[in-house]
């Protein structure tokens, strides 16, 4: 019968621990995603192929940009399929709604570039000056916008691997719970390891609840403000009028950065259950 219930705990202990729930968030809002890194660095290639190798052939230099488009659309619709499914209340909704149009414009955009890269007629000249155009574009319009809204969504994965880490933090706790009134085992060791999973699940709600306060009240009453003030939208919205005003990027920097510290505190009580797991099979 001992050994039974241990095996039991073992078994509630291997449930905690797997699910690779971290994955997705640290893939896709913990750092830039990958996506646009790479496109960044294409960028950078079509910068340096023109300074350096100035016998880059017409057609090398549209497939460098085709390749960035083709990234960045990728990426587009990856956020955008992403933030929809998000359960946000009215205020955080409107944001969204937002940040949607924009990627939206920022899709058309892309795709314009790609027609106009695929032109018969397309000179190297006007290949040159589309990477030019692209490359400003996207430091002062499309990585700021995406920064605001990758960080609404990394706020939000935080929040549902938080829930998930706690319950299955709960488990573990009523499990041994368990061993303790049937005496099977020492726990005071788990007990140590279940504390200190418990503080670090706390600390991670703090600091991302803190990344959440702070996204409100630079980016979300913003959004509030101007909305009274204007009809809704009904425009196309261009490019050039796509940036979002009067936001500092070292606030979102911030809120990014708690963001990721929450994310580490919940990898920490990971790690002290896999500690528990290890020391039960002992």
């Amino acid at each position: 019968m001992k050994h039974r219930h241990i095996i039991l705990f073992i078994s509630s202990l291997a449930l905690a621990i797997s699910g690779g729930i971290f994955s997705s968030t640290s893939a896709h809002a913990a750092e830039l995603p990958s996506l646009v890194n790479t496109a960044i660095a294409k960028e950078e290639s079509v910068r340096h192929t023109q300074d350096a190798t100035p016998e880059l052939t017409i057609e090398q230099r549209k497939d460098i940009l085709a390749e960035i488009i083709t990234a960045s659309q990728s990426e587009v619709k990856n956020l955008q399929e992403k933030l929809t499914i998000l359960d946000l209340d009215e205020d955080w909704s409107l944001a969204r709604k937002q940040f949607l149009t924009r990627l939206a414009t920022s899709s058309a955009y892309y795709s314009s570039l790609e027609d106009r890269l695929t032109r018969e007629t397309v000179t190297l000249d006007e290949v040159k000056s589309i990477a030019k155009e692209l490359r400003d574009w996207r430091e002062t319009v499309y990585t700021p916008e995406l920064k605001v809204a990758g960080n609404m969504l990394l706020i939000y994965q935080t929040d549902d691997v938080r829930r998930i880490v706690q319950a299955r933090n709960e488990k573990i706790a009523n499990d041994i719970k368990k061993l303790d009134r049937q005496k099977l085992v020492n726990t005071d060791t788990l007990k140590k390891y279940l504390g200190q999973a418990d503080k670090s699940i706390k600390n991670a709600a703090v600091l991302n609840t803190k990344a959440k306060e702070l996204y409100f009240i630079e980016t979300i009453e913003p959004l509030q403000s101007r909305t009274l003030h204007q009809e809704a939208l009904t425009e196309v919205i261009t490019p050039t009028d796509a940036v979002i005003a009067e936001e500092p990027i070292d606030t979102q920097d911030q809120v990014r950065e708690l963001s990721k510290e929450a994310l580490k505190e919940l990898k920490s009580a990971y790690e002290l259950f896999f500690k528990m797991n290890d020391r039960i099979r002992k």
